[in-house]
């Protein structure tokens, strides 16, 4: 299923750390703070246990969001928008 990660994080090296964690398993940066990827589901444990473990104690949040395809197809996109070849054909 479709996993959205968002975040607010003001420490710029913590930040990127989550990042990384988010690249590293295959998630596209769709905003600034916003990444989304397909993940199954024990994908999503790993990542959000990396996740916790990253963001630690510090100032700071992080949300997972598990979206269904047809929640995906319901999206509105304001703007300009270009879809990340990995996530495949999106209908809006």
């Amino acid at each position: 299923m479709k996993t959205l990660v968002i975040y607010d994080i003001t420490d710029d090296n913590l930040r990127n750390a989550v990042n990384e964690v988010c690249k590293n398993f295959g998630l596209s940066r769709i905003q600034k703070s916003a990444f989304l990827g397909d993940l199954v589901s024990s994908a999503r444990k790993e990542l959000k246990a990396k996740l916790q473990k990253t963001l630690g104690d510090a100032e700071g949040n992080i949300q997972i969001f598990v979206l269904c395809n047809a929640c995906i197809a319901l999206r509105e996109i304001i703007g300009k928008y270009t879809v990340p070849p990995e996530l495949g054909t999106v209908i809006v």
